[in-house]
């Protein structure tokens, strides 16, 4: 005798469609939404802070409905790259008094240390609450924020932004890597310091390989570091616009040696645009064996950096990188802007290209970070989405779409640009 029908034997949880049962009470709808690659407009149902189904038509109750019009759902977006600690200084700096040195990151780490000496850790929780909250009132659901530790801030902005971190709980996930900034040659302070910072809450570590003389030693201790502690690490690297130095293929072959791939990322590598053609070739396949991913800033050399990387099959991602601060003046957080900027400095043209670079602000980014998997506007994938006031991917980076409503972990925290009363 056959065995009775059941549906919900054939509703995988790996499906990107369900339905929830019938008269089912849930913490969300979102009715009439457009979804890349899907014909048609679909109702979501989110309960439990994720997504429960993907229907023509959901019947039943929730909490909230939203009516998407016929709009683009997203995934959030990822920045997978800031400096809290440092953000949303400009209103205590001169860059009248700015004193001009041999070379921008010298400049900059300069003119920084003299607003580091007077930070607090009140101040720095202030200004990275703020910042974050700016973020997600732009579509973020994660982000990823660097710490500087040295001898001139100890672990007074690690301290602040931790306190960020459990302020913005629910509103936004936040990554904290702390980084020496200064190397370690000539700094005996830097490694206790380290190691203190990830000890009070670290997610991963960082390191910056031109900060020491000898930059393959310093990415072996922070291998060192990583693999004592169980981290991920996340390089600033080749940083200046020349072919040298170029740490970037040694990263990609300790990576592979140390067995970590995927769990490595190289911010800026700004050298790529400047090694000849087949260094460049030789070492975006070393990348892409050893599964290093990629994160620039939008604006400079992007297609070395950022189209020719992700064609070889390598993980790539855009940033925000300083905001508002002695490294760079601009920047509000707001990640479709970087998508625009990105879309004029490479050949991403088509509409299907136009939807990979808001991909690569959010799936891709969020693979970076190591959890795309939980991710995408698909059943059973956590309910961190955008609304987009665009009917797809592409509309939405051409014409720099509203974010109508953002919701993380299914509660709507932000629309039209301006996060809720109470959130």
């Amino acid at each position: 005798m056959q065995p009775a029908w059941n549906p919900q034997k054939f509703r995988s949880q790996s499906s990107p469609f369900s339905s929830p049962d019938r008269g089912q009470h849930m913490q969300l709808i979102i009715r009439n939404a457009s979804i890349t690659g899907v014909y048609g407009t679909r109702d979501i149902a989110i309960d439990g802070g994720h997504i429960t189904a993907i229907e023509p038509h959901i019947d039943g109750q929730a909490d909230r409905e939203i009516d998407a019009a016929g709009n683009c759902v997203s995934t959030g977006f990822v920045d997978s790259h800031m400096h809290l600690d440092k953000a949303l200084v400009l209103d205590r700096y001169d860059y009248a008094q700015r004193e001009t040195l041999a070379a921008h990151r010298i400049t900059a780490m300069t003119e920084s240390d003299k607003m580091k000496r007077n930070f607090t850790v009140e101040d720095v929780r202030q200004r990275s609450v703020r910042l974050a909250r700016m973020c997600v009132a732009h579509g973020t659901t994660t982000l990823r924020s660097h710490v500087d530790i040295d001898t001139v801030v100890g672990v007074v902005d690690m301290e602040g932004v931790l306190a960020a971190k459990e302020e913005c709980r629910g509103l936004v996930d936040i990554q904290i890597s702390p980084y020496a900034i200064r190397g370690f040659e000539g700094q005996p302070q830097s490694e206790p310091l380290l190691r203190q910072a990830v000890e009070m809450g670290a997610d991963l570590i960082g390191g910056v390989p031109e900060a020491d003389d000898a930059p393959v030693a310093h990415v072996d201790r922070i291998f060192a570091l990583a693999n004592e502690y169980g981290l991920d690490i996340d390089f600033h690297t080749d940083q200046v616009s020349a072919a040298r130095p170029f740490a970037l293929p040694y990263i990609a072959e300790k990576t592979i040696a140390e067995g970590m791939q995927g769990r490595v990322m190289a911010s800026h590598c700004r050298a790529l645009g400047y090694v000849s053609p087949e260094e460049h070739k030789h070492v975006i396949e070393l990348c892409a064996r050893a599964g290093v991913n990629i994160c620039v800033t939008p604006f400079e050399c992007l297609h070395e950096r950022m189209a020719l990387p992700r064609q070889a099959g390598v993980n790539v991602s855009y940033m925000s990188d300083n905001i508002q601060d002695a490294w760079r003046a601009h920047g509000n957080g707001d990640m479709m802007l970087l998508a625009v900027f990105a879309s004029r400095l490479t050949p991403f043209n088509s509409n299907q290209e136009l939807d990979e670079l808001l991909d690569m602000g959010t799936i891709g980014a969020a693979k970076s970070l190591g959890f795309a998997d939980e991710v995408g506007v698909a059943v059973g994938k956590r309910a961190d989405l955008m609304v987009l006031d665009a009917a797809s991917a592409h509309e939405a980076v051409l014409y720099q779409a509203r974010r109508q409503w953002v919701i993380k972990a299914g509660r709507i925290v932000a629309a039209d640009g301006k996060l809720l009363e109470g959130v």
